[in-house]
């Protein structure tokens, strides 16, 4: 409680109380106001309808029918998750934007010059690739637990495939399409490195917040601060749900496409997702390698170098964001460990008042990454406070962000762990250390390791707090990216990229290797 406290209720309630003292309705109700908090609003919306259609379409496609390279595909549909916002946004720069290889391919071969998307229709293409996967992940554990049985005594009944799947089937995918609908809209909201690239004519209130931190408008950026976590909250009131589906006992195995046209024709489809999925990932690659210098005009770049990665480590100053985000990712994931892992206990074995606390960890998931921050600038970046403490926040930004996501996956842990293992320990004469060490720990800490690994693996992509709360001295790898982007080392920002993909990546599959070695 006091951790929670000193990080989440004191920023919060500080904010709220500097907003009300200096309210500013011009910053909100003027035209540029008023347009940002319509165009966050209208695009949350929208990423959500077409990340529904794209995550719920292929989640029916990979759970309910069998064909070639199924497996493949499904594995691979979350490979959006292994790509930093700020990362992913660069790639679809260069596919998609000015001078990109979308745009400038055809104009030298269609003769389409000038065309390219622009604004909320590039904004939303990249909110697409990156929020789809909460659809797919809801839907798809939906319809695996789904009961068949249901769906065939409906058609027996004599219902039509639409009226089934209207009264049948979405009754029982609603509260994933609700959970997902709601994780989708929050983080439409909060997302700040696509409209920061593409949103010039489609001003959204996240980079309007930073451009008036920027130009030191303290009052301004607090008072849109305070709108942008009002429209966050407005997807709780609109996507809430109580409800959860209990499954039935029997599942069905996907149906087979009998078809032989029609059974490689959906692979060809799967197999075109896939290559959809990585190209943003094989672009960071690619053009890692580009001797950036030399590419002129060209369509297709002709000159290689591993210069740009040599640059990284030439200089000691070079790989220092690199060495800032790992310590500053490590420092919240350890932090998080013992604080998170108190939360889950006391909400899993519901203990008094847990409900309130249930309440006060997930506030930071309710608002944006820029609220957080704002939060942390408002309460903490006094000038009487020791320098460590400012240097601190960025960490504490990043302990904030995912304490709510760990918790839940520590509380779903404990909730399922059976606490007469440890009175039998007890009644066996064992101490309580040495029932923690020997049952207790062996059965929670697949769940934890994982969930700590996740932490650290968004920790060290995180952007939109990070670019907030930097200082010169802890400078992340997300901000020395963006930095290299908008210079002249370009090279460089996409080898840096590269390596957030890789660690991120490398974290995933070492968890996952060390869980399965506790078995």
């Amino acid at each position: 409680l006091a951790v929670l406290g000193g990080t989440i209720v004191y920023p919060t309630g500080r904010l709220v109380l500097m907003a009300l003292a200096d309210w500013r309705w011009d910053a909100v109700l003027s035209h540029s106001g008023l347009v940002a908090a319509g165009n966050t609003v209208f695009l949350s919306f929208m990423s959500v309808l077409t990340s529904g259609i794209v995550g719920t379409s292929l989640a029916y496609l990979l759970t309910r029918f069998a064909f070639p390279g199924r497996r493949w595909l499904a594995g691979l549909a979350f490979l959006p998750l292994a790509l930093p916002p700020l990362v992913g946004t660069v790639a679809f720069y260069f596919l998609i934007g000015r001078d990109g290889f979308l745009p400038v391919f055809l104009e030298k071969v269609f003769g389409l010059a000038g065309w390219q998307p622009r604004g909320f229709v590039a904004i939303l293409l990249i909110h697409t690739y990156s929020f789809y996967v909460f659809f797919y992940a809801a839907v798809s554990a939906a319809l695996v637990g789904m009961d068949r049985a249901l769906i065939e005594a409906a058609r027996t009944l004599g219902a039509s495939p639409q009226r089934c799947f209207l009264r049948v089937v979405l009754p029982m995918l609603k509260p994933a399409l609700l959970n997902a609908s709601l994780l989708t809209f929050m983080s439409s909201s909060a997302s700040f490195s696509a409209p920061l690239f593409f949103g010039f004519d489609f001003p959204v209130l996240t980079v309007r917040i930073y451009e008036e931190t920027s130009n030191f408008r303290e009052a301004e950026a607090i008072t849109l601060t305070m709108v942008l976590a009002c429209v966050s909250l407005l997807g709780l009131l609109v996507f809430r749900s109580g409800r959860t589906y209990v499954a039935g006992a029997s599942k069905g195995p996907p149906a087979p496409i009998r078809s032989r046209p029609g059974r490689w024709l959906v692979a060809g489809l799967g197999f075109a997702c896939l290559g959809v999925l990585v190209v943003p990932h094989l672009t960071i690659l690619w053009l890692s390698f580009v001797d950036h210098r030399r590419w002129f005009g060209e369509l297709i770049p002709t000159s290689f170098t591993i210069a740009n990665y040599v640059e990284i480590f030439r200089d000691p100053r070079n790989f220092t964001p690199i060495l800032n985000s790992l310590w500053m990712s490590g420092l919240a994931a350890g932090a998080i460990l013992p604080v998170g892992m108190a939360v889950g206990y006391f909400i899993g074995r519901r203990r008094p008042g847990s409900r309130w606390v249930s309440l006060l960890v997930m506030i930071p998931w309710a608002l944006p990454g820029t609220v957080i921050a704002m939060n942390l600038l408002a309460a903490f970046n006094d000038p009487w406070l020791p320098r460590a403490i400012t240097l601190g926040l960025l960490p504490m930004a990043y302990f904030v962000r995912n304490v709510p996501l760990f918790a839940r996956l520590a509380t779903a842990a404990i909730e399922l762990f059976d606490a007469e293992l440890i009175e039998a320990g007890r009644t066996l004469g064992a101490t309580p250390a040495r029932c923690f060490f020997r049952i207790t720990a062996p059965l929670l800490a697949p769940a934890l390791i994982a969930s700590t690994a996740l932490v650290f693996a968004m920790s060290l992509g995180e952007f939109v707090a990070s670019v907030l709360l930097y200082k010169p001295a802890n400078i992340p790898i997300s901000v020395q990216i963006n930095m290299q982007v908008r210079g002249s080392g370009i090279g460089s920002a996409f080898a840096y990229s590269v390596f957030l993909m890789i660690i991120v990546t490398a974290t995933f599959l070492a968890a996952k290797r060390f869980c399965s070695r506790l078995f």
